[in-house]
């Protein structure tokens, strides 16, 4: 990379360089210069050593330095509750004049450490600004560098809620009695009734009320707003007596000739769900395949919403759902998977009995050290109710797919303003984060932060929640290491 040094320095650099000449070195003022191309002043490397109290490992914390800008930082925050103090730092400089470290402090007197004479010398980071000033070896250059011990104010790992609803639910109307959400074709649909008129709402994102318009809208006869479904572009919807009506626009509706009781949701292309007839239950497809009668531990109601992964094990993707209501009227906490063509129970440690859980896709914080956090993708499941009507909001969290479930850590557990809902969809969507002022030499300006969008359920009072509510671990919503 080339670099051009402005014509302005350039000529006061020669005025100066001539003026040596005749006049001593000592009478003449360093040239500051904001933009580097000049190695005799450049930082290649920057460490705390780890006799500081600041934090754990911090002699391992990696520190950026930013040549255009003069910032040197550590991009990886150090964590909730690190306090900035005394500290020995270690520079990797070339031969230079003069390199110190000024520390200005608010209403105060700045205090100067001579780094080249006691490098040993404490730098005090709980200054209000330090700066790392460098004077190069012939006295004819001087840059200075910001130097910046970020620490996080929030904790990376902990999931954090709007302390209110973020939106209203989407649609027309009042009192809502029913209401699902689904997504088809990049476009979210929310589905309502107050038990007599029926609302369709329809948005780009989750999260921008703006993009959501009213629809139009019809449904079949007795029709049951909480089974609509997508599968394979379509729209699929139950009527009070088992018949599964298929619709493109939600607007005209076609009977399938097929009946189901339940849907669980999607596999592939087709849509899978369950069949009541003569008093038993089985497990049946649109388009139709063969029906094999149900386990009787598997549930064929409440169940959650189907995840769907890819194994490694098989050369068919594998969905699985959690919770749900037997047969008997028996609850469960076990995840049941189905391959495309047998159902089986896969939980070895599932969770509470309950139906109406909400599951989603998304994140813990994998390693969490002083100078490094990863994230994972997990299975959350919280909410939906108990035997008694109990909802309970404890999040549990699988680490393989539902096979075994575990109560989250405290930092994950919901706050307590965050309701407690049954039957509500977990929906994660993306929203585009930005940033200005970025101090990376290639800066990243905007990322995509995934968030738990909360949709309906029911309440302990059994009304249907009139807010959607908005979740984030708060590592996914920080600027990315860069």
């Amino acid at each position: 990379m080339n670099f051009r040094i402005p014509v302005i320095i350039f000529i006061s650099a020669m005025v100066a360089a001539a003026s040596s000449c005749s006049n001593d070195d000592s009478d003449v003022e360093p040239v500051v210069i904001e933009n580097t191309a000049l190695s005799n002043v450049e930082v290649t490397s920057f460490t705390i050593k780890d006799n500081s109290h600041i934090a754990q490992n911090i002699d391992s914390l990696f520190f950026s330095i930013d040549l255009d800008n003069g910032v040197i930082f550590n991009a990886d925050s150090l964590p909730v509750g690190s306090r900035p103090g005394n500290a020995i730092v270690t520079l990797s400089l070339p031969t230079v004049s003069k390199a110190e470290f000024v520390m200005k402090y608010d209403g105060g007197k700045d205090s100067v450490v001579n780094y080249t004479e006691k490098p040993n010398d404490s730098i005090d980071f709980a200054a209000s600004r330090v700066i790392l000033r460098i004077v190069s070896a012939n006295e004819k250059f001087m840059r200075e560098y910001d130097v910046k011990l970020n620490i996080h104010k929030v904790k990376p790992d902990s999931l954090y809620w709007d302390r209110t609803s973020y939106r209203p639910l989407p649609g027309k109307l009042s009192a809502v009695t029913a209401q699902k959400t689904v997504e088809n074709n990049g476009i979210y649909y929310t589905l309502s009734t107050n038990g007599t008129d029926i609302s369709l709402a329809g948005g780009t994102t989750p999260d921008v009320a703006a993009t959501w318009n009213t629809l139009p809208v019809m449904l079949p006869e007795n029709a049951i707003v909480g089974s609509l479904s997508v599968a394979d572009g379509d729209f699929y919807i139950l009527d009070a007596d088992d018949n599964l009506f298929v619709s493109s626009d939600m607007f005209g509706w076609t009977d399938t000739g097929v009946s189901m009781c339940h849907i669980y949701g999607v596999y592939g292309t087709s849509l899978i769900g369950v069949k009541r007839s003569a008093g038993k239950y089985y497990h049946v497809t649109y388009p139709s395949t063969t029906e094999v009668e149900v386990n009787g531990a598997c549930p064929v109601a409440g169940t959650s919403a189907l995840m769907e992964y890819d194994s490694k094990w098989s050369d068919r993707p594998m969905v699985t759902f959690t919770g749900g209501r037997a047969a008997d009227g028996s609850l469960s906490g076990s995840t049941w998977g189905y391959d495309g063509t047998s159902w089986a129970q896969i939980s070895v440690d599932a969770m509470p009995a309950r139906e109406g859980i909400a599951v989603c896709k998304y994140y813990d914080v994998a390693v969490s050290t002083a100078n490094k956090v990863s994230t994972r993708e997990v299975l959350y499941a919280f909410g939906g109710n108990d035997a008694d009507g109990y909802i309970d909001n404890t999040l549990y969290i699988s680490i393989d797919r539902g096979v075994h479930w575990s109560k989250a850590q405290t930092c994950l557990q919901f706050a307590d303003y965050v309701p407690s809902l049954t039957g509500a969809q977990a929906i994660v969507a993306s929203t585009t984060l930005n940033v200005d002022g970025s101090r990376a030499i290639k800066p990243i300006s905007s990322w995509e932060c995934p968030y738990i969008y909360l949709f309906g359920g029911k309440n302990a009072s059994g009304r249907i929640s009139s807010g959607v509510y908005r979740g984030v671990l708060n590592q996914l919503a920080l600027i990315p290491i860069q």
